[in-house]
């Protein structure tokens, strides 16, 4: 798995553009303390998860 693009670590939610295997995925790395909860979208063609991935950071989607 490699992670091709990510927000500021620097705030609480972070959100990584991950490929595996010919696939993408969006993560979400929220962080409150000491607590970490980390959830992933479905696996998409490569070209789905970059439109997510820029419609995420246009604020578009959450």
């Amino acid at each position: 798995m490699r992670v091709r693009e990510w927000t500021c670590e620097c705030k609480s939610i972070v959100y990584e553009l991950c490929f595996s295997g010919g696939v993408g995925f969006l993560r979400r790395t929220k962080r409150r303390g000491e607590h970490t909860a980390v959830t992933e979208t479905d696996r998409w063609q490569t070209s789905r998860a970059r439109a997510v991935w820029t419609a995420l950071l246009a604020g578009r989607v959450r």
